[in-house]
């Protein structure tokens, strides 16, 4: 299986640093598009330098991920007396924040909770895909004169995009770094806006708010996980006096919540697992258990309106994997014990 060059690796990350340097930002779209890019190489690709072919519907499904959470009012801490939507552009509010927060408001009366239906709603999905052909898509590589489209061929129309040989491995080598980036970039983003002046205090961490994990919604799982569990740690078997719902793969990691990433864990595994990738033999127990369970996971997930989706959440942990093997990374097993991660993983996924 044949891999970039490392030259070809800095040339990527020498291209990604010219769009944040040179590029024209006039919304956040262009910061969406980075991240989903960057999602749905690690989704869909694998670790050659072969080309990935990416649909406007999917990235769309990305963009509705991230707003979704960004199209709710943000709680006023700087002198505003009522929370307001963050504002997104340099003009009037950006389209995409309107046409989710309007897809909040209908589903909001029809189902517990909206995110799961938002991404399958093929008129959303469709209405945002359009604004990510007319903006973001064809934009991102116009740096000044110049744009020869060094991430995927840059023809200015058509539903789809092609990544490149080579650039689907960088955006999976440097998930992180790319996710980074483009938060941090939309962070400042919405910070300078003067329509955010009121509502934005000297010291909130605006960045939980726009990208963190809601740890109220992911109670919504404790009741499944307690029964498929028998009540037990997912880590340590013993009965659980306290828990907490843990991110599998953490959400540092890689920041999603997908239902068959969630595993019930004790106070103290979860405070002793910290960020870390867990054990080879953690890994065997959470295909198992998904393998065991996934129906009733399933059910489970449809009837409470809860996002899943086993494929991608196999797709990111074999990623998670992959990488940590690639860097020589340590993971958990137990208490304060770690160990270089084995090649043995594999056979488990």
């Amino acid at each position: 299986m044949n891999t970039p060059s490392a030259e070809f690796q800095l040339r990527f990350l020498d291209y990604l640093q010219r769009i944040f340097d040179e590029g024209e930002f006039t919304a956040t779209y262009k910061f969406a598009l980075l991240m989903a890019l960057a999602d749905l190489s690690v989704e869909r690709g694998d670790d050659s330098d072969t080309e990935l072919t990416l649909t406007s519907q999917e990235i769309a499904r990305k963009f509705i991920g991230y707003y979704d959470r960004q199209a709710r009012p943000f709680p006023a801490t700087g002198g505003g007396d009522e929370p307001i939507v963050l504002h997104q552009n340099t003009g009037k509010q950006a389209r995409i924040v309107n046409i989710v927060r309007e897809a909040q408001a209908e589903y909001v009366f029809k189902v517990k909770r909206a995110g799961m239906r938002l991404r399958s709603d093929n008129r959303l999905v469709a209405d945002v895909a359009r604004t990510v052909r007319d903006q973001p898509l064809w934009r991102l590589q116009v740096l000044g004169r110049d744009a020869d489209g060094f991430f995927y061929p840059n023809i200015g129309t058509g539903h789809e995009i092609t990544l490149r040989p080579g650039v689907a491995y960088c955006f999976r080598r440097f998930h992180g770094f790319v996710h980074g980036l483009a938060q941090n970039r939309w962070v400042a983003f919405i910070r300078e806006r003067r329509q955010n002046l009121d509502v934005l205090g000297e010291t909130v961490d605006l960045g939980a708010f726009l990208f963190g994990s809601d740890r109220a919604d992911l109670s919504a799982y404790r009741t499944m996980l307690v029964d498929i569990q028998s009540k037990c740690c997912f880590y340590c078997n013993e009965d659980l006096k306290t828990s907490e719902v843990d991110h599998f793969i953490p959400w540092s990691r890689y920041g999603t919540d997908l239902g068959h990433n969630f595993v019930l864990a004790c106070r103290r595994c979860n405070h002793d697992k910290r960020d870390m990738l867990a054990d080879v033999r953690h890994l065997e127990h959470w295909v198992r258990r998904n393998e065991d369970h996934g129906a009733a996971m399933n059910g489970y997930f449809e009837e409470q309106q809860l996002v899943h989706d086993l494929p991608g959440s196999v797709m990111i942990t074999k990623w998670s994997y992959q990488q940590a093997e690639n860097v020589g990374a340590h993971v958990w097993r137990r208490g304060s014990d770690t160990a270089g991660l084995r090649g043995s993983w594999r056979r488990f996924i």
